[in-house]
């Protein structure tokens, strides 16, 4: 074990870089540890590979699954996109920061599927060009592109271990290399660093720190591996939440939950718990549900795969191995609806894309389940149901009609209950509708883009504000919300929510929102949607779409005209005869090739405002809608959509 401290020393050292550690001041010795260097280590493991995701034993059977479907059609998409394939939206050029090490890993993984060697000379140049590039063992590099190459460069050595282009001194070579990259990774996190313990940064930089720390031969400093175990856990705990009815739901959105999820945390937890099985990350908190997330919102559309953007964050879906770790993370329950979703958006029954994205096929063809499980609707699951309603967790309510295809119609509202964490954004109490081919009520994009001065996004919510949203000076504040009374979910996807923010992240106080979604044939449309709001300082009410959608106004409200001639109706039931505005502004980023949202919004009365939303298709008549009763924080009345009659009695909600 080489000089120096005593085993206990040195163990206790390390354990005081754990969070919640009942010693803080011994954080202090820090320093003192790096100088120790080499000296703190743990024999060499036993040079048996791969062991990371699956052993040696382990490859013929996974070399029988795929001569069967869908996983024959996973290696041949696997094989075509092997080097500087895309992932999505942006092809892994031999410039990207990650196309050698991407391409480096997938070719080692095909290695082990053909035992051709070809593969693995392939990913011995991918391997090389990754390490002769700026992001290896440079800690002024910016930390992600360090965590992620350093975690796909473990899994190719990992995985090409025995193959004879990478035997003697090449493997001793990435061997040293990568406790290299593992130590930069440990000790500094490189540049650009997002600190906060919820932030993917943190996820991603102890994660593949951990896998390059499993895949090394070299002796690995004691203790780094609880280290990396406890920090992945705090994020975890931090990002997603606890409590008995946490649905998983990212924080940062799921965007930021499909890159370091897939990319670090997933590989990371299933290797550990292979090496130290009382060592499970999939036990900690949420973290059995939260890939289930991942799959829950996603709607078809002819433009792809899209999914409400809450979170600072896109509505593109490139899941980069969280639909195929799914199988491997979620309850036994979910996977038959899993499954359902998975091949019928990604799958062989859908695109056949199989979640191309980085580590997306790779992980597919590990986990998904073929025909060991048989499908099973997800509509019909009612522990898939149960997780639409997620009362302790961030605070993300779903309602859903079904998981088919591109009829299918979702609604989602973030109460946002823990506030802001890792990236920040203006949600609390805003609302998404995506469905029937479009995506209808939209989020604003990511931060970045300016309008006015103004991170562009936080003009375009769904919510009330307290003044013109194009004009006026926005600022945002870390205002959370809480549920008032029971939120329901009916069998049928429908179901309603009362929510309320002291202050909502756009400067309304005590902001009161009723959001009701339906789906049954009694509102003869295929979604209609109830929003009530009452506030102190409300003085603007908007929904925003993408541009590729106009906006007109009819009398009493407004109409969306998606390009497919669909239709999203707006009946502004209160206040009585209220100015439309229409316009339109930049995104903060992109939906696919739309650069900017229109926007409608109108003055409330009194901060207060009732709209009715009702989803049609081409050439089909909307719904009449009406509403009697008085509206305001104390709402006694009803809303009528066709021939279905939603009564509100204060914060009680009845059909």
């Amino acid at each position: 074990m080489g000089g120096g401290l005593h085993p206990s020393a040195r163990v206790a050292l390390f354990n005081s870089l754990q969070p919640r550690s009942p010693m803080p001041s011994l954080r202090l010795l820090l320093p003192a540890l790096i100088l120790l260097g080499s000296t703190l280590t743990l024999p060499a493991q036993t040079a048996e590979h791969p062991r990371l995701l699956f052993g040696k034993s382990d490859i013929p059977a996974l070399r029988q699954k795929i001569q069967a479907e869908p996983f024959k059609s996973m290696v041949a998409a696997l094989k075509t996109g092997a080097e500087f394939g895309d992932w999505g939206d942006v092809p892994m050029t031999p410039g990207n920061a990650y196309g050698h090490s991407t391409s480096a890993q997938r070719c080692a993984f095909l290695y082990v599927l053909t035992g051709d060697d070809s593969w693995a000379q392939k990913a011995k140049k991918h391997t090389e060009a990754t390490l002769a590039g700026p992001h290896w063992a440079n800690p002024r590099q910016k930390g992600l592109s360090l965590y992620y190459n350093g975690g796909r460069i473990a899994h190719a050595y990992d995985w090409c271990y025995d193959a004879s282009s990478w035997k003697g001194e090449f493997q001793k070579k990435i061997s040293a290399e990568l406790l290299r990259q593992a130590d930069v990774i440990f000790k500094s996190g490189g540049t650009e660093q997002n600190s906060n313990p919820a932030s993917n940064w943190q996820a991603l930089r102890w994660s593949n720190a951990g896998n390059i720390y499993l895949a090394t031969d070299e002796p690995v400093p004691d203790g780094a591996l609880d280290a990396c175990f406890s920090r992945v856990s705090r994020y975890l705990t931090e990002n997603l939440g606890g409590g008995g009815e946490n649905a998983g739901w990212n924080a940062e959105g799921l965007g930021y939950n499909f890159y370091p999820m897939g990319n670090g945390v997933c590989p990371f937890a299933l290797a550990l718990a292979r090496k130290d099985p009382s060592k499970d990350l999939r036990k900690v908190g949420s973290t059995k549900y939260t890939l289930w997330t991942c799959l829950a919102s996603n709607v078809i559309t002819s433009t792809g795969l899209w999914r409400p953007d809450f979170g600072d964050d896109n509505p593109g879906t490139n899941a980069e191995g969280t639909l195929g770790f799914a199988f491997a993370f979620c309850p036994p329950e979910l996977v038959p609806g899993l499954k359902w979703w998975y091949d019928r958006t990604v799958g062989d029954k859908g695109d056949k894309t199989f979640d191309r994205s980085r580590f997306g096929t790779v992980a597919s063809i590990l986990y998904h389940p073929g025909a060991a499980v048989p499908e099973v609707d997800p509509m019909k699951i009612p522990q898939w149901l149960a997780l639409f309603k997620d009362g302790s967790g961030n605070g993300m309510f779903t309602w859903r009609n079904q998981y088919q295809d591109a009829t299918d119609v979702v609604a989602q509202l973030y109460v946002k209950l823990r506030g802001n964490r890792g990236h920040s954004g203006p949600d609390a109490l805003g609302f998404r509708i995506f469905g029937m081919n479009n995506m209808w009520a939209v989020g604003g994009g990511r931060y970045g883009t300016k309008d006015n001065g103004v991170d562009a996004y936080i003009r375009s919510m769904n919510n009330l504000y307290p003044f013109d949203p194009s004009t006026g000076p926005v600022k945002t504040n870390a205002g959370v919300g809480r549920v008032v009374g029971t939120p329901l979910v009916r069998p049928d996807g429908g179901g309603h929510i009362v929510a309320h923010a002291a202050m909502n992240n756009v400067g309304v106080a005590n902001n009161k929102r009723w959001f009701v979604s339906s789906f049954t044939a009694e509102t003869a449309a295929r979604g209609a949607f109830v929003v009530l709001d009452s506030s102190d300082n409300g003085a603007v009410w908007q929904m925003c779409t993408l541009a590729t959608h106009p906006v007109t106004v009819q009398p009493g409200g407004f109409l969306t005209t998606a390009p497919d001639g669909s239709t999203l109706k707006g009946t502004i039931l209160f206040p009585a005869k209220a100015t439309v505005t229409m316009g339109k502004r930049p995104r903060g980023s992109n939906a696919g090739d739309v650069k900017e949202n229109n926007f409608v919004h109108f003055p409330t009365e009194n901060g207060t405002a009732l709209v009715a939303l009702t989803l049609a298709a081409k050439g089909q008549p909307h719904p009449p809608v009406l509403a009697q009763g008085e509206w305001s924080a104390t709402p006694k009345g009803s809303v009528t959509v066709g021939r279905q009659k939603i009564s509100f009695d204060g914060d009680a909600v009845s059909y």
